[in-house]
Order: structure tokens, then sequence, then C-alpha cells
């Protein structure tokens, strides 16, 4: 996650999610746990007005790296712990894994830190910059490694969701989110959900097949709804959920 994307199209497509995830389950979920993997704030200064001011920038970077990240997380606990209302409970916890600047050289330490204190019965959201990748990871990508580390951790009354972008061809590979739910399910030894549009998917785990089947069902519904409601305002929108066959 990169901070100059905060409360983009694709962060109101990810928390809209977990918002009809903890409705769904009515109460099942009231814990949310969030991992960040915020990467360094980058602007395109380059090449304008202005671009060699490097104090300047410095000083941006650091008001969107503190003053943003903090009010961002901040405004996110306070929604999220407000639907509690929805789902008829005392409160919804939610926990921000991390906030500091995610990078190679700190990646160990910092999965280290959660895998010691990993989190029970919760929806667990890992949230890197670009999504799951085998070979030539960077501090953009959740390692295939590391996904499999998340769920051998994972208790039986978890989920993981991991977002992932697509990659970066013109126009999207259609076939994308099947490739990634295989590449899953070979690498991992687990069988995946995956929620999908054109430019963005979202990847599920889990070890309890009634949770794996809540989930389907939730996952479904939610793109059934929002590609009616493209409809009726004359808009094309495809959503799509893989699931096992």
């Amino acid at each position: 996650m990169n901070a100059k994307y905060f409360g983009d199209t694709k962060d109101l497509f990810k928390y809209d999610l977990i918002t009809s995830l903890i409705k769904g389950f009515k109460g099942g979920i009231d814990r949310v746990v969030i991992v960040p993997m915020l990467t360094k704030y980058d602007p395109d200064f380059k090449g304008n007005p202005g671009c060699r001011n490097t104090d300047l920038i410095a000083c941006f970077r650091r008001l969107r790296r503190t003053e943003e990240v903090d009010h961002y997380y901040d405004e996110l606990k306070s929604y999220i712990k407000e639907l509690k209302t929805d789902i008829n409970k005392k409160k919804v916890r939610i926990r921000i894994e991390k906030s500091e600047i995610f990078s190679k050289q700190k990646r160990d330490p910092y999965f280290q830190s959660i895998y010691e204190n990993f989190p029970e019965s919760a929806l667990i959201f890992i949230d890197p910059d670009t999504g799951i990748k085998e070979k030539n990871v960077t501090e953009k990508h959740l390692a295939f490694s590391e996904l499999k580390t998340f769920y051998e951790y994972l208790d039986n009354e978890s989920i993981l969701m991991v977002y992932q972008h697509y990659q970066r061809r013109k126009p999207p590979a259609p076939d994308e989110p099947k490739r990634k739910f295989n590449e899953v399910v070979t690498l991992i030894g687990a069988t995946p959900i995956i929620i999908a549009d054109n430019s963005v998917m979202f990847l599920f785990l889990t070890k309890n097949q009634k949770l794996y089947d809540t989930l389907t069902r939730i996952l479904r519904n939610y793109a059934r709804v929002e590609q009616a409601a493209a409809r009726n305002k004359n808009r094309e929108r495809s959503i799509d959920v893989i699931v096992s066959a």
C-alpha cells in the first residue's frame, strides 16, 4: 500500500468488501487485523517546476507519511468499529499491525513480530502495494513463502485476505485471476477464493470448510449486487468469484 493512493477507487473496493464480510457473517467475525505493508511515498514530481527542490519534496513526504497515515488509519478504525450496530455486537475490534514504512531490509523482523503475536478468530487483511509474487520480490510484494507462513499460523476460526493488483498490461488479461488461483493451489497447497474486477482482485484463505462456504456465498452475493447496481447506471462492471470446483 502506498500513501498516495489512500482513498482511491481500489481502496473503496477493499474496505467495502470488508464491510460486506462483517455484515454477511452476522457477528461471526468481529475482529479485523490489517497488515498494511506501507511503501515509501514517492510523488510524481519528476520533470515539473520545483522537482529540484529536494528539501521541499522531503517535507511533503514527511507530511504524507506521518499525518496522513495516522489520520487514514484512525478514520478507518472509527468506521469499522461503528459496524457493531449492523451486526448487533457490543464492539468490533480492529488492529493495525504496523504503521511504519515497509522495506526489503525490514521485512523479516516486520513479519516475525506478527507471527509471534498472531491474531486468532479474525479477518486478517494483508495489503501489499502490488500483491503476491514468487520471484524477484520487492517491498511492493508479499512473497508466496510469506503467504504460506501466514496460512500455517492461521487458526480454524480465521480468514486471510490479500490484495492483488493485476499485472500492468493493456488490456488486462482476463484469465489472470484464474492463473493466480492455480498458483496459490500449487505453491501454498490450499484452495483460495478470489473475487476480481478488471483491475484488482482479493484472495481469501481459510482452513474451515464452513467459513469457506459462507465466504463463497457472501462474495457471490456481493458480485451480483454490484453488477446489478452498475447496470442500473448503464454501466458494465464485471466481477468474478473463483472457487474450488
